[in-house]
C-alpha cells in the first residue's frame, strides 16, 4: 500500500497515543494500593494525567482522545470502573482460593479418617475369620 508521509506520520500519532492512553490504563490498576514509593509514582502520574484538563501536551490526556476520537469522560469513567472492579476481582480470586484450600484440607481430613476407620474394621474383619 502507498501511503503519504503525512498519513504514515498520523498512523504513528495515532498508534503512541493509544499505546500512551493503554500504559496509563495499566498503571492505574496495576499500581492501585501500591505501597512502594515508586509504584505510588506510576500510580499517581497516570491519575492525574487521567484527571487532568490540559492541552498544552501534546500528548495530554485531553489531546490523546481528541486524537483518538474518544470521549475523555467516557474513557476516565471506565478507566476508574476497572481500578474499582480491579479491586473486587482481585480479593473475589483470593477468596476463591482460599476457600479451595479449606475445602481440600477438609476433604483430606475426612479422607484419612475414613481410611482409619476402613483399616479398623479391616483389622476386626479379619481377625474374625
Amino acid at each position: 500500500m502507498n501511503t503519504s508521509p503525512k498519513t504514515r506520520f498520523t498512523n504513528a500519532k495515532r498508534r503512541l497515543a493509544a499505546g500512551v492512553l493503554a500504559q496509563a490504563r495499566k498503571d492505574l490498576r496495576r499500581f492501585n494500593g501500591a505501597t512502594r514509593p515508586g509504584e505510588r509514582e506510576l500510580y499517581f502520574d497516570a491519575y492525574d494525567w487521567m484527571l487532568s484538563d490540559s492541552r498544552a501536551s501534546r500528548f495530554s490526556f485531553q489531546n490523546v482522545c481528541a486524537l483518538l476520537d474518544l470521549s475523555a469522560e467516557e474513557v476516565r469513567e471506565d478507566a476508574f470502573r476497572d481500578i474499582t472492579s480491579g479491586a473486587y476481582q482481585y480479593w473475589s480470586h483470593r477468596f476463591g482460593v482460599a476457600l479451595r484450600q479449606a475445602h481440600l484440607s477438609l476433604r483430606e481430613s475426612v479422607m484419612s479418617q475414613r481410611r482409619r476407620v476402613d483399616a479398623e474394621i479391616a483389622t476386626l474383619v479379619h481377625g474374625l475369620s
